[in-house]
């Protein structure tokens, strides 16, 4: 399954040209992998208070194909891509959703991966059961 999240580019997002600066895709997936969890009932303000553990980003990737521009309403898809023992990879495709609905206009897309760590240690650690029944909930696992 994908989850998606709508957001429209702002003023403050772009350049003159009225162009979305690079590093707005990866500020937008963020966004969306909040979403995505809160939807699941794992909110990120939860994890940071009430967790020993967190899920830092260890590799970001990203291909541009097509300016979002100034006022674009755009779909972020989500889909979990790779569970590992002790991170996981999300795949992000940025689209097109003017009126509110994704269409086929591809604007970039983008490869997140999260490992998982101690808080006390920093230490490498396995994925929470709490996080895999986020994502069971929203349907990725077994995909």
């Amino acid at each position: 399954m994908t989850f998606t999240h709508v957001v429209t580019v702002r003023f403050n997002e772009v350049d003159r040209a009225g162009i979305a600066f690079f590093g707005r895709v990866f500020e937008w997936c963020h966004e969306a992998y909040e979403e995505l969890f809160a939807t699941a009932g794992l909110r990120i303000r939860d994890m940071f208070e009430k967790e020993s553990w967190a899920m830092p980003l260890v590799h970001a990737e990203a291909d541009y194909r097509r300016p979002m521009r100034l006022g674009d309403r755009l779909a972020i898809d989500v889909r979990l891509e790779r569970l590992g023992r002790r991170s996981l990879t999300l795949a992000y495709t940025v689209r097109g959703a003017e009126g509110g609905a994704p269409d086929e206009d591809v604007r970039a897309t983008a490869r997140l991966v999260h490992a998982f760590v101690e808080l006390d240690r920093f230490a490498p650690r396995e994925v929470p059961d709490k996080v895999r029944d986020a994502l069971a909930r929203m349907g990725m696992l077994g995909e």
